[in-house]
């Protein structure tokens, strides 16, 4: 019995509703991936051009102003970083702090029972088991949320300060305030490291850009300083690495983390198309069975497999479409690639018909 492509959405209409807001999703996705994409190997592409390296250990030159600039060598600062109560001091660019107190934390896990009642008929009934731990956090729990507040009282707003601005270092020195602790480069605002109460803090430092270190940049000079540098796309390039690296190398390293994040948005991207050919099978296979060209697919192939493929080409279309401007034959490469299934139908509609005519010729 044929069955149209509408009676097939009334019977599925669930699945296939998921499948059609999935496939839009994943259309969207993989279009303004690729369009990001593109606009950032573009933004790359015109720094590339326009920048100019100069010697970090000469004068500020004025002509460089406004210009986008590459320097390297080691990191120099004028004063240390300092956290007096802690005795901690070094040359670093960024000194950060991370805070944590001692605090109590609530966990429910839910329970269902089902009870029989005076008629013989089965009730279910839903309740809930709370327990209470303490635990090092980063941010203050509120326990006026606690379902049992009774002695599971968190500090409140007389601590809740020592909560900002929490920025990353790393220390090693005793601290001469005999109310901080040091162990295991942690200070502890506590009077027992091993059995912490709560309301107790404990703080950890970090530090990055070590005195010394060399790092290459590429920036734009403004008023002495390195600034992002804003291209004709609107992006912003103010590009940093360890070492010392030349332009070349900069930026390589940075098309290279690009093409990674953008790899990862499309592996997403595919799988959410993927699920979305998965909701719509039989539409999909009902369709190509409509087709002259597809028929033999949908035949040949298992609904899996035509799923994996629809999504896949409606992958690279899009793919294709996006880099055709830019780069003219990694699009078409894409474009023969998105097209590439409905090549291997024809193909095999073109070897069945050749094998009818040589059958009717031979008789």
């Amino acid at each position: 019995m044929n069955v149209s492509v509408v009676e097939e959405f009334k019977r599925s209409w669930v699945t296939s509703t998921i499948g059609i807001i999935l496939f839009f999703c994943g259309l969207w996705l993989l279009t303004w991936n690729e369009g990001r994409a593109v606009n950032h190997a573009n933004s790359l592409d015109e720094a590339f051009n326009n920048v100019i390296t100069i010697n970090a250990f000469d004068k500020i030159q004025p002509e460089f102003e406004g210009r986008l600039v590459h320097i390297n060598g080691p990191i120099s600062t004028s004063e240390p970083l300092t956290e007096p109560d802690y005795g901690i001091s070094i040359q670093a660019v960024k000194l950060k702090r991370r805070v944590q107190m001692y605090q109590w934390i609530e966990e429910r896990t839910p329970s269902d029972y089902s009870n029989i009642d005076t008629v013989g008929h089965f009730e279910k009934t839903e309740d809930s088991h709370y327990y209470y731990v303490t635990e090092w956090r980063d941010k203050l729990v509120d326990s006026s949320n606690f379902y049992f507040r009774h002695g599971h009282e968190n500090p409140f707003n007389e601590l809740k300060q020592k909560f900002v601005n929490y920025e990353e270092v790393t220390g090693d020195e005793r601290p001469e305030r005999s109310d901080i602790k040091l162990h295991m480069g942690i200070y502890y605002h506590c009077d027992d490291v091993w059995n912490p109460e709560v309301g107790d803090i404990r703080v950890q430092f970090y530090y990055a850009g070590l005195i010394g270190e060399e790092v290459s940049i590429i920036g734009m000079q403004k008023d002495g300083v390195i600034v992002p540098y804003l291209t004709s796309k609107g992006h912003q390039i103010l590009l940093l690495r360890h070492g010392i690296l030349t332009v070349s190398q900069m930026f390589t390293e940075e098309h290279k983390d690009a093409r990674i994040e953008t790899w990862k948005l499309r592996g997403a991207g595919v799988a959410v198309l993927y699920a979305s050919s998965i909701c719509l099978t039989r539409l999909i296979r009902l369709l190509m069975l409509r087709s002259t060209i597809l028929r033999s697919m949908a035949l040949s192939e298992s609904g899996s497999k035509c799923s994996f493929a629809v999504s896949l080409s409606v992958s690279l279309l899009i793919m294709s479409t996006a880099w055709i401007v830019y780069r003219p034959w990694l699009g078409a490469a894409l474009l023969m690639a998105a097209f590439s299934p409905f090549i291997y139908s024809t193909l095999v509609l073109v070897k069945m018909v050749l094998i009818l005519f040589c059958a009717v010729f031979l008789l």
